[in-house]
C-alpha cells in the first residue's frame, strides 16, 4: 500500500474517535438512557463537547474531497516523493486540525487548516504536472 492510501486510511480510522467523541461526552454528562433513547433533547454540555461536533462534521465535510484528490493521483500513477510528503503533512495538519477544535486553540487550528489545505493543493498540481 502506498504512502498516500496509507494516510487516506488514517483518515478515515480518524473519523471513529471524532463519531464517539460528542456522544460519550452527553452521556457522561447525563446518563445511559439518553444514549440508548431517541435524544430529543439534548443535555446540558461544556463548550468543547459542540466543538468536537463542528469538528466531526468538518472532518467528514472534508474527507470525500480529500479521497478523491488521492485517490486519483493513486489511480492515474501520478503519485511520487512530493504526493507522499503532501500526504502525511495533510493527515498532521489535519489530526492537529481536529484535536485544536476540539481543545479550543483557535491560532493552531487555523494555521492546520490552512496547512492541510495546502498540502492538498500540492497533490492538485502534481495532478497537472
Amino acid at each position: 500500500m502506498t504512502t498516500e492510501l496509507i494516510c487516506l486510511l488514517i483518515l478515515a480510522l480518524w473519523s471513529i474517535p471524532l463519531n464517539h467523541i460528542p456522544a460519550i461526552a452527553r452521556i457522561v454528562y447525563s446518563d445511559l438512557n439518553w444514549g440508548m433513547g431517541n435524544r430529543e433533547t439534548m443535555p446540558d454540555v461544556p463548550p468543547w463537547v459542540g466543538r468536537a461536533d463542528r469538528a466531526q462534521r468538518n472532518h467528514h465535510d472534508n474527507l470525500a474531497m480529500i479521497a478523491t484528490v488521492i485517490l486519483i493521483a493513486q489511480v492515474t500513477g501520478q503519485t511520487d516523493e512530493v504526493t507522499a510528503i503532501a500526504s502525511i503533512t495533510l493527515v498532521s495538519f489535519r489530526l492537529l486540525h481536529s484535536l485544536s477544535y476540539i481543545f479550543g486553540i483557535i491560532g493552531v487550528r487555523t494555521i492546520a487548516y490552512f496547512g492541510a489545505l495546502v498540502a492538498l493543493l500540492v497533490i492538485v498540481w502534481q495532478l497537472f504536472n
